[in-house]
């Protein structure tokens, strides 16, 4: 009988990324509740009793986030470690989520972080700005060991999927604010944040950039000025959303 096994509670966890600055960044809240009270963590959401873990997280982007345009999102990994919560057993599913633009996030309890290597196997997390002048907010920096629940775990899984997908996805597109008219250049300070380290300029563009031509990803649609150099090619996404890159 199903009434033989006791229900654990089902919730969804999001790692919202973006690119800020040239740099990988992710949007956290400060928990003022406990379990954590005062950690930052992932913006989460239990599952309702008539809601897909899909649906959750629509409803997570809409009611909590206030992003009501088609966001990107992608399950990463269901975790569902016995002790991970503290108050009862709850098994949370993650999602990966990708916006262009990090303003399309107004609410003032999400907070976007840059993410760094630590000299500790972990990522050092800063804020980016603060809200009265614009200025780093370092006393807030912290080790993402410093996350409420198993977030740390999350976060590091989500950013090694992040830049495997690099090599074989269209997801460094999903980074693009306009994506019928970019540079290679932009294209690679996108790839470059997301890979956490710098791209040879030629390279990219001989093999990255031709890459995506000859899988049909991209076109080229023209040229550009940028300053007194010679003029960059401009591009144009055509892929369809989720193609994966055939080798």
């Amino acid at each position: 009988m199903l009434t033989d096994y006791k229900h654990p509670y089902v919730t969804v966890d999001l790692l919202l990324f973006s690119v800020i600055n040239e740099k990988l960044s992710v949007c956290l809240t400060k928990r003022d509740q406990e379990p954590f009270e005062g950690s930052f963590s992932l913006p989460g959401t239990f599952i309702h009793e008539n809601e897909s873990a899909e649906g959750a997280v629509e409803r997570l982007l809409s009611d909590k986030l206030e992003l009501k345009s088609n966001i990107y999102t992608e399950q990463l990994q269901t975790f569902s470690e016995i002790n991970r919560d503290p108050r009862e057993r709850v098994i949370s599913i993650a999602y990966i989520g990708v916006i262009p633009n990090e303003h399309m996030v107004k609410v003032p309890w999400m907070k976007w972080f840059s993410i760094t290597p630590s000299n500790v196997g972990s990522f050092k997390l800063c804020p980016l700005t603060n809200e009265t002048d614009g200025a780093m907010d370092e006393e807030e920096s912290f080790i993402s060991t410093n996350l409420g629940f198993d977030h740390d775990k999350m976060l590091k899984i989500a950013v090694d999927r992040l830049r495997s997908k690099l090599e074989y996805t269209d997801i460094i597109f999903k980074f693009l604010e306009d994506t019928k008219n970019f540079t290679s250049g932009l294209l690679r300070q996108k790839y470059q944040a997301v890979l956490g380290m710098e791209v040879n300029r030629g390279n990219f563009t001989k093999y990255q950039m031709n890459t995506y031509i000859e899988h049909g990803l991209i076109k080229k649609t023209g040229s550009v000025s940028i300053g007194r150099g010679r003029p960059a090619d401009t591009y144009s996404y055509i892929g369809g959303d989720g193609l994966w890159i055939k080798y």
